[in-house]
């Protein structure tokens, strides 16, 4: 199981636009890769490769230094928002963290001193990117991050396993979220 790769390479399904034209942000393997803790990126990947072919997400919680960060696992109701009509996408093309779930998850973190540091999710059968659906909800009516000093990792999953993740951070001056590779300890 990879802790980082070349996701700029992972081959495409025949059917649909290539994943560089869905794209809203792409890694930028010249930054530099950020170094994650193993048995974090073990319970994301875990979580993504269970989920497939759904999309999965979560949230990252702890204090500042990432070596006692922990992933906490939500659901993806994406497929109840399609079929109540607010979304034309399923589970399999986007997420929606259930609120309920988030807002338990952000209580107890708080209540152990703990903040949120990112939020993740998978996308199956293709690259590690921001889309541009991610950014919609990524980012609020202002064009600025709706969790201001969050990250957003996405993870890249197939049905043979995860071929990458990317940490997407803001960029302040150049007002945009810049990816870069993750790597485990």
């Amino acid at each position: 199981m990879p802790g980082h790769g070349p996701t700029d390479r992972v081959p495409e399904p025949a059917d649909g636009p290539s994943w560089h034209d869905r794209a809203g942000a792409r890694m930028d393997p010249g930054q530099g890769e950020v170094r994650l803790p193993r048995e974090l990126m073990l319970e994301i990947y875990g979580h993504a490769r269970e989920c497939h072919p759904e999309e999965c997400c979560g949230v990252v919680v702890g204090r500042p230094d990432p070596a006692g960060w922990r992933a906490v696992r939500c659901s993806n109701v994406q497929n109840a928002r399609r079929a109540q009509g607010d979304s034309d996408l399923d589970a399999r093309h986007a997420f929606w963290i259930d609120e309920r779930e988030l807002l338990e998850a952000l209580k107890r973190a708080e209540g152990r001193g703990e903040q949120l540091r990112a939020i993740y999710h998978s996308h199956v059968d293709t690259a590690a990117y921001l889309s541009h659906e991610d950014l919609r909800g990524a980012l609020g009516a202002n064009g600025q991050p709706q969790w201001p000093g969050t990250a957003q990792i996405v993870v890249s999953v197939w049905e043979d396993g995860v071929r990458g993740a990317g940490w997407f951070a803001w960029d302040d001056a150049g007002e945009r979220y810049r990816g870069r590779p993750i790597a485990s300890d």
